[in-house]
């Protein structure tokens, strides 16, 4: 009982670290997909606050940033979270102790023949020998904090991504909001014919 728990232990141990593995994935990923989305949006904008392209230009470069968007976020966003939840293709174990074996050298290959030895032991008859050697090794490794492999908080050099962007659209709101406004106005509506105030008026 003592040599199936202990197992049991290792592999919940590996799936913690696979869940924030993929935190991490999404933390990042999340970082990335502000400063894509922001920055595009910021760039179509001005463009067409310039150039007041006709609705055929509007319409490719606003079905061109939907695009974008839905693409990005599935990337960056819904992947990572979907196998957050175990939902599709994760890491495997073996892949999972490979990653810790990068960030603790010396429980490597500990790990990998922890995993390999219980394979020997689901397809073995007499396998009680094998399973006293997986709980001999398992102890020895039962104390690793796996997830310390993954660092959370360096991500904080991907706000470099991020930061400009955002703070580029929020000074723009505050200096000339009709610029965002009335440009993004126009690629929403992009079906409709739309004429350049001239920069004067007769009065």
């Amino acid at each position: 009982m003592n040599q199936i728990s202990n197992y049991e232990l290792l592999l919940s141990k590996l799936d913690q670290f696979i869940r924030k593995y993929y935190v991490n994935q999404l933390l990042r990923g999340g970082l990335y997909f502000i400063g894509a989305v922001v920055g595009a949006f910021i760039l179509i904008n001005i463009l067409e606050n310039n150039f007041y392209f006709d609705k055929n230009i509007r319409k490719v470069l606003f079905y061109t940033f939907i695009g974008l968007t839905a693409l990005l976020s599935y990337k960056w966003i819904i992947d990572p979270l979907l196998k957050y939840f175990h939902l599709g293709s994760t890491l495997s174990h073996e892949q999972a102790a490979l990653i810790i074996g990068d960030h603790f050298v010396d429980v490597k290959d500990k790990l990998l023949n922890i995993l390999q030895l219980k394979k020997m032991a689901n397809e073995q008859d007499h396998s009680a020998l094998i399973l006293a050697s997986i709980n001999q090794k398992t102890d020895k490794i039962k104390l690793v904090p796996f997830q310390a492999a993954i660092d959370l908080s360096n991500n904080k050099k991907y706000l470099k991504y991020a930061a400009p962007p955002l703070f580029c659209l929020i000074g723009i709101l505050f200096m000339a909001p009709s610029l965002i406004k009335d440009s993004t106005y126009r690629l929403i509506n992009n079906d409709k014919d739309f004429e350049k105030e001239a920069p004067f008026k007769f009065i």
